[in-house]
């Protein structure tokens, strides 16, 4: 309490002095530019995007400038300093066994769904992530290796294309194909051995019309696969594009074409057990017990029971395929995150992922655990309804009446945005702005040349609405809209899975405020994750909200196509033509050149920030607590066929005592 107390008079302070320095007083007067300030640009004769139009040129906007990248090189400092104050694992050793007391730090409930296919909320896809296991592993440079259960091949086909690289025709389908190694038995609990038919079971569920599984799209080529799109209008029986072969072995994938990116994570390798569901209707499955209080799994440790919304108890599963866990089992349960450390210092937790905001109250007084880091997958993001999705078609058309239709309304509000302060001052340096959509934690193809909207500038902000036309009156306390010269109001969604996200929404209320710009909150809360999700999935806002604050982690696969493309995923609902454009070229045949493609992923970073079609916000290092007792624990993602990355070593994690460590 005390650290929030401090936080909120730190931000507090800083408005303050923001507001004497751009307003001048308490008139709520636009700044216009002072020492060192951006140069105005000139008024637009339109304000809409040039590439929200259906018909442009895509040229870029003299108005977006371009920068050097310089704060982007400070976030690798930053990562490098917190990676050398934390170690990446706990001490190596042989113990007890016994079960390890396991945290999920959420402010939500856990739904229960012990499925892949249907389990899209991240706290509970970490539960399922002990149960079950794909086929293919990936390493720290995000390809796929030999080094897991199976090994993969793949050939590119042969296509007959015109000139804007569109395939007209297929000579030959392009394929890929994973195999079983040899040395390899893989088995369900029950004993049943795990085959290629049940990889093909999985696709059968996720393609399935009545379920609408998330999982169907490009980020994992499952809708890319022949005839799964066929298979889930129920035009045909079967999937044409698998064929499970050597006496269930091996699976063939078949596609119109593939993109290198397909072996940087990019197929959906998870089998599902078959003869668990047997006799059940496929539109029965994401609610049949078997997917909840009675699943089936092939991961290092079973389930025993649940407690709705609360725990799990997992148990070691003897015949997971690495060998038997060392551990008896796994007790998971749900805690809210200002509880979590004292939960810490009694003992009561041995691994929890710590909350960033609470390191300073905590660090020194944990003398029972270690604190463990690694770079977070985590893209935080604020996105903007750019339109609507046809649910029955998958269509993204635009909403030609929202607001934030204006490319300069959205990139006010990403200068606008002060992320440098709530990063620094909620999170302590652990959590840090971030400028493009690809994160570090995924190598290669982010693009360092841009600083994007890390840098706060109300004065750039204000610059920005002045030339546009949205007229600040004396003696209003907000804008007027360029167009109809009326008050506005932009309504924002924001979940409360972190309780820092209850003082990050009323400062950057403000920060937007210092600019004009009147920012509501939906129904005027904070939501649920599964409300947002629920709302932005199905579109039940209809128009009605206009910017979301919204976290991905991500995936090994940077391919934008599945989270920013023609996919339910894609809340955002943007398309520009130039946009596809460049969405189709990485999915290209040019794209196996890696110089070509990695231009592509960079092309993609800058649109973004240039259209401002949504505004990264952050990324972070992952910190977990592990107490003393916890051995063999690791956030190292491996070498690919020389070190097991560390969620392939569950089976190895142990405890030296039979009692957790406290510090009290």
């Amino acid at each position: 309490m005390l650290k929030r107390i401090v936080a909120l008079l730190v931000i507090a302070v800083i408005m303050v002095t923001l507001a004497v320095a751009c307003q001048g007083g308490a008139d709520p007067e636009p700044a216009g530019p002072v020492n060192g300030a951006a140069e105005a640009t000139p008024a637009p004769e339109q304000v809409q995007d040039p590439a929200d139009t259906a018909d442009n040129n895509d040229e870029d906007d003299d108005n977006a400038p371009q920068v050097s990248g310089e704060e982007t090189s400070l976030l690798w400092q930053t990562i490098g300093n917190l990676q050398q104050r934390f170690p990446a694992g706990t001490s190596v050793g042989e113990g007890v066994g016994g079960i390890l007391n396991f945290a999920l730090v959420t402010a939500n409930n856990l739904t229960g769904i012990h499925n892949p296919v249907f389990a899209i909320l991240y706290d509970d896809s970490r539960v399922n992530d002990f149960m079950f296991t794909s086929l293919l592993n990936v390493y720290e440079n995000n390809r796929y290796s030999f080094a897991g259960p199976a090994w993969f091949e793949y050939d590119r086909g042969e296509q007959v294309r015109n000139n804007d690289g569109e395939v007209i025709e297929v000579i030959r389908p392009a394929t890929f194909t994973v195999h079983f190694h040899d040395s390899t038995r893989m088995y369900w609990w029950d004993g049943v051995e795990v085959t290629m038919y049940d990889v093909l079971f999985a696709y059968e569920m996720i393609a399935y019309p009545g379920t609408q599984s998330d999982r169907f799209g490009p980020s994992m080529n499952t809708s890319t696969v022949l005839g799964m799109e066929e298979y889930r209008a129920d035009t045909s029986v079967g999937i044409s594009g698998i064929r499970v072969f050597n006496n269930g072995r091996s699976i063939e994938f078949s596609y119109e074409s593939i993109d290198p990116t397909i072996v940087i994570g990019g197929v959906w390798t998870q089998p599902m057990p078959r003869h668990h569901f047997e006799g059940i209707p496929m539109i029965d499955i994401p609610d049949h017990e078997n997917s909840r209080s009675n699943p089936m799994g092939n991961g290092a440790f079973m389930f025993s029971h649940s407690v709705p919304g609360e725990s799990v108890l997992l148990t070691a599963n003897p015949t997971y395929w690495r060998g038997a866990p060392r551990l008896d089992g796994l007790n998971i349960e749900v805690i809210t995150p200002p509880l979590l450390g004292e939960a810490m210092m009694i003992g009561r937790f041995d691994l929890a992922a710590f909350q960033l905001g609470a390191v300073p109250d905590y660090e020194d007084r944990l003398t029972n655990v270690t604190f463990v880091s690694t770079l977070d997958r985590r893209l935080d993001f604020m996105g903007f309804r750019h339109g609507f999705r046809n649910h029955d078609t998958g269509v993204i058309t635009p909403n030609p009446d929202s607001y934030i239709n204006c490319v300069y309304l959205r990139r006010a509000m990403g200068y606008a945005r002060d992320d440098m302060t709530t990063t620094d001052v909620l999170f302590n340096g652990f959590r840090f702005p971030i400028s493009t959509t690809i994160v570090p934690w995924q190598g290669d193809f982010m693009y360092e040349g841009i600083d994007g909207f890390m840098v706060f500038d109300l004065d750039k902000a204000n610059q920005i609405l002045d030339d546009a036309g949205y007229e600040w009156l004396p003696g209003e306390d907000f804008r007027r809209h360029n167009v109809t010269g009326e008050p506005f109001e932009l309504v924002w969604l924001i979940a409360n899975n972190f309780v820092e996200n209850y003082d990050k929404v009323p400062h950057h209320q403000r920060n937007w405020a210092q600019v004009g710009l009147n920012v509501v909150l939906h129904e005027n809360r904070l939501v649920t994750l599964a409300e947002r999700s629920e709302i932005l999935t199905n579109d039940l806002d209809n128009g009605s909200i206009h910017i979301y604050d919204a976290t991905w982690m991500v995936g090994s696969n940077p391919n934008p196509n599945g989270l920013w493309g023609d996919s339910i995923h894609n809340s955002a609902r943007y398309q520009s033509n130039r946009y596809n454009q460049i969405l189709a070229n990485i999915n290209s045949e040019d794209a196996w050149d890696i110089d070509y493609l990695t231009e592509q992923f960079f092309d993609f970073q800058r649109y973004v920030y240039e259209h401002a079609t949504w505004i990264p916000v952050s990324t972070s290092v992952l910190l977990w607590t592990a107490n003393n007792r916890v051995l063999n624990y690791s956030l190292d993602r491996g070498v690919a066929d020389q070190t097991l990355p560390g969620n392939g070593r569950w089976h190895l994690w142990d405890l030296s005592s039979d009692t957790p460590y406290s510090a009290r």
